[in-house]
């Protein structure tokens, strides 16, 4: 029954790593990704619903439009597979069973599931255009507002630290505030505080910066490698996949070596 569970698990992962791709294109250019139809980008045809299954659908289709024929972006398959890998790895790295499932585990996983897909989306934007999609970051607030809430009923959290976590956001607010009436092109890295608060909330600090230290340490050897000394780096995406990584491995550690 685990593996049932945990190919369900991967499964959904797929689903959201599709539903990723439609954000990280449409997000930026200030388009619905909730309400309008999937189409294809170069011939803008709707998609039709044997061509909106992840990774199936382009491996059927030859990686091309079924429409237009022309190529389908290997991104599209690369996140999806990964959504899916990732998704199921944190459910393992959290020993989720299914005969000890109940609602504490269920919220708890489905929490983590939210938090990854904000990172998702986030580290796909900016990888992309080099920006942080702030709407993107609310909805992870107030969804983890709402998570947090529902800790303190259990007493889980202790409510001072967020109520420092709550000032640091006011000061983060202002200094925003501040830099885009003096210099736009520095507004980037407000909101990767912005960001980096997000992961705060969720995780606390000690996560946080271990995955600083990590997206360090890659951004380091990504330096040193990239031929082009002079492109942008994305800070956010690196960060991303740093705290993924960190996670998963402290919850392996927690969940199967009792440390």
């Amino acid at each position: 029954m685990n593996v049932i569970l945990y190919l369900i698990i991967f499964v959904t992962g797929l689903f959201f790593g599709s539903f990723f791709t439609l954000a990280v294109y449409r997000l930026p250019r200030k388009e619905d990704i909730l309400i309008k139809h999937s189409y294809c980008p170069n011939c803008n045809h709707k998609l039709g619903f044997f061509d909106l299954f992840p990774v199936f659908s382009f491996l059927f289709l030859g990686g091309k439009c079924r429409y237009c024929g022309n190529k389908i972006r290997p991104r599209y398959l690369i996140l999806e597979v990964c959504a899916g890998i990732t998704f199921l790895l944190i459910a393992f790295s959290m020993k989720i069973n299914i005969y000890k499932i109940d609602l504490n585990v269920a919220i708890n996983l489905i929490s983590n599931l939210i938090y990854i897909s904000i990172l998702f989306i986030v580290a796909g934007i900016d990888k992309e255009e080099i920006k942080i999609q702030k709407n993107v970051i609310v909805v992870g607030y107030i969804l983890e507002i709402i998570y947090i809430i529902y800790q303190c009923t259990l007493g889980n959290v202790n409510v001072y630290q967020y109520v420092i976590y709550l000032l640091l956001l006011i000061i983060i607010l202002v200094l925003d505030n501040i830099i885009l009436k003096i210099n736009m092109n520095n507004k980037y890295y407000t909101d990767i505080l912005y960001f980096s608060l997000y992961i705060i909330l969720f995780l606390g600090s000690t996560i946080y910066i271990l995955s600083v230290i990590a997206t360090l340490i890659l951004i380091a050897i990504y330096l040193i490698i990239r031929k082009n000394k002079n492109k942008n780096i994305s800070i956010a995406y690196f960060l991303s996949i740093c705290n993924l990584i960190v996670i998963m491995t402290c919850n392996f550690l927690i969940n199967y070596y009792k440390i």
